[in-house]
Order: C-alpha cells, then sequence, then structure tokens
C-alpha cells in the first residue's frame, strides 16, 4: 500500500465516519459541522485521486457556500438564540488570531500563485485554464469576496436580532 493510497483509505474512512455521526446527532450545529468533515475529506479523496478541480470546487461549492447557508440558517431559528452562550473574551481573541493567521495564508498563497508557471505538456486549454484563472490571477480577490459575504451576513443577522428583541 503507498502513502496515496493511505490517504484515500484516511479520507474514506474520515467522510464515513462523519457521516454516521452527523445522522445520529441532535444538535443542528455539530450535525451541520459534522457534514462539513464529511465534505473536506471527499475534497481530500478528490485530491488523492489527482482531480484538482474537483476538490476545488467541492470546497468552494459545498462546503464553502452551501455550509455558510446552512450554518446562517441554524443561527436564525428561535431555539439556536435559546442556546447561544455569551462569547468570551478568549474566545474573540482566539477568533481575531484565527483570522489573522487566515489572512497571512491567504497573502502566502496568493503570492505563490502569481509565481507559479504551468508544467511542461500541458495545454492551456480545459481544467488547467479555468483552475488558472480562478486559483491564479484572483485566488485573493474570491476569497476577499467571500470574507466580505460573510461580514454582511453577519451584520443581517445582528440587525434581525435587535429586531426582535425590541419587540
Amino acid at each position: 500500500m503507498t502513502i496515496l493510497d493511505g490517504a484515500i483509505y484516511l479520507c474514506a474512512a474520515t467522510a464515513a465516519l462523519a457521516t454516521l455521526l452527523m445522522l445520529f446527532q441532535r444538535n443542528p450545529v455539530k450535525a451541520a459541522m459534522l457534514m462539513l468533515t464529511a465534505l473536506l475529506a471527499t475534497a481530500g479523496i478528490y485530491l488523492a485521486l489527482s482531480a484538482q478541480l474537483l476538490a476545488a470546487l467541492q470546497v468552494i461549492l459545498y462546503a464553502g457556500a452551501i455550509m455558510t447557508l446552512f450554518i446562517i440558517a441554524l443561527t436564525v431559528t428561535p431555539q439556536a438564540w435559546r442556546d447561544r452562550p455569551a462569547p468570551g473574551r478568549v474566545a474573540r481573541i482566539l477568533g481575531l488570531a484565527a483570522a489573522a493567521v487566515l489572512l497571512t495564508e491567504l497573502l502566502k498563497v496568493s503570492t505563490a500563485l502569481k509565481t507559479a508557471a504551468a508544467l511542461p505538456g500541458f495545454s492551456e486549454t480545459g481544467t488547467l485554464g479555468i483552475a488558472r484563472e480562478l486559483f491564479g490571477r484572483f485566488a485573493f480577490q474570491f476569497e476577499l469576496m467571500s470574507l466580505v459575504i460573510l461580514a454582511s451576513i453577519v451584520g443581517a443577522v445582528a440587525l434581525a436580532s435587535k429586531r426582535r428583541s425590541a419587540q
């Protein structure tokens, strides 16, 4: 068994376990996080099978957009407001530190992608051309736009909660 086979089996086991745990989870937020784990493990399988475009689309569309929609929908349910603990100072500091680390990594990756060249033997058409356009020049802008959209969603939820508490 090679390292690649081991990676495929590990990702498959993670996806299967997360899916089984998700099915028997009573807390909807935990179930959504387990679904996210299964989706990311599936993207890992795609990467191990050299399907980079499918892995990227899996992360962007399902793990990114769809899961964000699920989490936002879960946070605006009445049960989520009753069960929500007040965020502590440590949680806020850790959140800001995680955001700073993610921004630093995005900057590093975007500068590395600007200098990346295509491998010889591949043409600029097909999936390589699409991947270079998506993740080459516009990777940082794409991720920055996702942060702007996420901030607007958080603002909308905050405004809705103020209206709900005023009534």
